[in-house]
């Protein structure tokens, strides 16, 4: 009897050469412990380690940006933690991280939101930036 059962997608499945950066919006602090975080260190280089290393007693910042290249374009991934900050604060966030990836201009226009929180960004996202493609990342 045939089996038409697929492997679960995995989050480097979903990282395509279209993909300008992926929104990583987290409740907690950026650690190690965090899902998805394994996959995001790897395509990132273990950049993501390195940062966290050089922060052991230091970790008080609520939004990262880490860049690197893919497929030859350069990429971003922005960790944003929303516990003890409010929707606004959260989205002026974004707004900053937006203007730096806008300083580069890419003719990608993808961006992957991961979304752990329960304030539901994707939405959000698609309609304060409707010049971006944001698909949701599911893990």
């Amino acid at each position: 009897m045939y089996s038409s059962h697929r492997p679960p997608i995995t989050i480097l499945d979903q990282f395509t050469p279209e993909v300008q950066g992926i929104f990583w919006v987290t409740r907690d602090d950026l650690s190690r412990e965090l899902i998805g975080f394994d996959d995001f260190n790897y395509l990132f280089d273990g950049l993501i380690s390195q940062y966290l290393y050089g922060q052991e007693n230091n970790n008080d910042k609520h939004a990262h940006i880490f860049f690197t290249k893919n497929y030859d374009h350069k990429i971003f991934l922005a960790h944003l933690k929303t516990k003890e900050h409010t929707k606004s604060q959260v989205a002026g966030d974004i707004d900053e991280q937006l203007a730096l990836i806008k300083a580069g201009e890419s003719e990608k226009k993808v961006i992957l939101v991961f979304d752990n929180t329960d304030d539901h960004w994707f939405p959000e996202l698609k309609k304060r930036y409707p010049q971006f493609e944001f698909k949701e990342l599911t893990v």
